[in-house]
Order: structure tokens, then sequence, then C-alpha cells
């Protein structure tokens, strides 16, 4: 998981919103903020494209409002891990653009932004989260049950 960023750098995806998501789901809210702010704090360090904090605050105040939500989303469902990253996602990147426009001046809306960062990512993000933290999972330890079977 730590290579994904690494192997994918021209992909924009949120890699620690799945992360997050499953630690809203496990934590107390104390726990979660303390690790999207360091999530967040980790992104600020290596990236030079916004001021220092942004990206901190930004999944904070995501994780605030999203904590809540977990409440109508069952935890060993399939469908909450994809649901609920791309509700991060978007909640994300339009709290994002949002300390952008207010904080720097810098307009990043239009419609070429609606489509690719407020529709296409998070979908990819949705999809991210299904394939590397439920489906992988699940033929990893379906394929050592069977391996395992078979000495039995």
């Amino acid at each position: 998981m730590l290579s994904m960023p690494a192997l994918y750098s021209q992909l924009r995806l949120m890699f620690f919103a799945p992360f997050l998501i499953i630690a809203c789901y496990q934590k107390p809210l104390g726990s979660c903020l303390w690790l999207a702010f360091f999530c967040g704090l980790l992104l600020d360090l290596f990236s030079s494209g916004t001021r220092f904090g942004l990206h901190a605050l930004n999944f904070c105040v995501t994780i605030l409002v999203l904590y809540p939500q977990r409440r109508n989303f069952f935890a060993d469902s399939l469908s909450t891990l994809p649901i609920m990253t791309f509700g991060f996602s978007l909640f994300s990147t339009l709290l994002m653009a949002s300390l952008l426009y207010f904080l720097e001046s810098r307009n990043v809306f239009s419609w070429s932004w609606i489509f690719s960062d407020l529709i296409f990512m998070p979908i990819l993000d949705a999809f991210y989260s299904f394939f590397v933290f439920i489906l992988a999972p699940l033929a990893l330890v379906r394929r050592g049950y069977r391996r395992n079977k078979r000495y039995y």
C-alpha cells in the first residue's frame, strides 16, 4: 500500500482516503483526527503546490464532517468503503478548492475541473479502495485457505 503513490504518481488519487475511512470505523473521533492530521502533514511535507498545513486542515475538516455519517453505513458491507471513500474524495476536493480560492486567491473552478476532479477522480478513488482494500485481501485469504485445506 505504501508503494502505490510511487508506482502510480501520475494519478492524483487520494491514497490516504481508504485508510482514514477504515480508521473512522475502528477508532474514536480524536484518534481519527490525529491520523488525518498526520496524513495531511505528510502530504504537506512532500507537496510544494500549496501552503503548508492546507492538506492537514483539509483532512481534519473532512473527517469531522464524515465521521457522523458512519452510522448511515454498515461497517461490514462491501460497498461501505468505496461509498465513503467517494464521499471523502468529493468533499475533500471541494474543501481544498475553497481553501485555495479564499486563502491563495487561486480559482480552480471550471467545467473541466468539475468533470475531472469532482466526478472522475472520486470514482477512481472508490475503485481503488474497492480493489486494493477489499478484493485483494479477499483473494489472498481465499488462496491461503484453499492451500491449507489440501494439507488436512
